[in-house]
């Protein structure tokens, strides 16, 4: 069997089958939710979190690998060890991480914030890479795939931020700058990936692409400092995170399926410790069935007025029991 077969992409789950009215009852229910833990919820979010700020995701409604059948993403062996891949991967985010890192915090993000700072959750850990939880206010973040902000070279472990990155590329690479250019002045735009990805004109040739060594070891390469398909999370990140989940009362999970293992053990952590565990998603997810309940609705439908409801301190602390 190749090393491409053993790594599990796609983990597609199933679409709604039916939509939870965000009703009063509804809010209410999930606002007695966080009461009843009295500030030891924790969150646990994924890439619907950050879709209405205009990131796309890979297996929500209109993912990439729903819409894009074909899209495959780079694995982390293939960064690693391949010349080509790493021209491929640094030629698509050359244009893409600006756009990436345009993107704004969403009411969802603030709504989190809100909450945090409201002393009804102990923290959150979230999948997603692209930093809008902190910047939209939350302060006990942990961010268990890693973030786009940042480079760290393979061979010595330096590490420098990926705006900086971006100015070494252009720097090698002033051909790509004046398409780039003309490109942000053009009526057609390239399609956006997940993370910072974006599919580059077929006029383009990714060998073209010149990419920089560390300017410490002028050896090794860099990556992003974020968790690849096929990659592992830290292991000082998997630690904490099993030591969040533990020390928190119940877990919130929220707009995410649970495709990756990193993310779903910590739902079964949670279960498997007698912990109230509540999902808010649109769509099918992996832990549905660790779940002490299960909202099937969009995230920026619901916890804005969860919010609102307490901050106005009405709930009823007898719904959503396990």
């Amino acid at each position: 069997m190749s090393r491409n077969a053993r790594v599990r992409i796609k983990g597609l789950y199933g679409l709604p089958k039916m939509r939870t009215p965000v009703t009063p009852l509804v809010i209410d229910a999930v606002a007695a939710f966080f009461k009843r833990h009295n500030g030891r919820a924790l969150a646990l979010t994924g890439a619907g979190v950050s879709v209405p700020s205009g990131i796309p995701d890979y297996r929500g409604t209109n993912g990439t690998y729903r819409v894009h059948g074909s899209y495959r993403p780079i694995l982390h062996h293939e960064l690693v060890t391949q010349h080509e891949s790493r021209q491929r991967y640094w030629a698509r985010s050359f244009f893409g991480i600006r756009p990436a890192f345009k993107a704004e915090p969403n009411e969802i993000h603030y709504s989190f914030a809100k909450l945090e700072a409201m002393g009804y959750l102990a923290g959150l850990i979230t999948q997603n890479v692209d930093g809008l939880h902190t910047r939209a206010g939350s302060r006990h973040v942990l961010e268990l795939h890693g973030t786009l902000k940042s480079v760290r070279c393979l061979g010595c472990g330096h590490e420098e931020s990926r705006d900086t990155f971006q100015h070494r590329l252009e720097e090698l690479n002033p051909g790509w700058v004046e398409f780039s250019n003309a490109l942000a002045h053009s009526s057609e735009k390239p399609v956006r990936r997940p993370d910072g990805d974006i599919d580059l004109p077929s006029n383009l040739r990714y060998e073209d692409f010149v990419y920089p060594t560390c300017e410490r070891c002028h050896a090794g390469h860099f990556m992003p400092t974020v968790v690849f398909f096929g990659g592992n999370v830290d292991d000082a990140v998997r630690t904490r995170s099993h030591e969040m989940v533990e020390a928190a009362d119940a877990l919130f999970v929220c707009g995410t399926s649970l495709s990756t293992f990193s993310a779903y053990r910590l739902v079964r952590q949670a279960r498997e410790k007698g912990k109230d565990v509540l999902i808010a998603n649109f769509g099918e997810t992996r832990g549905d069935g660790d779940a002490s309940a299960k909202l099937e609705a969009p995230a920026e439908e619901l916890l804005p007025p969860v919010v609102e409801s307490l901050e106005h301190g009405s709930s009823d602390s007898s719904l959503l029991v396990p």
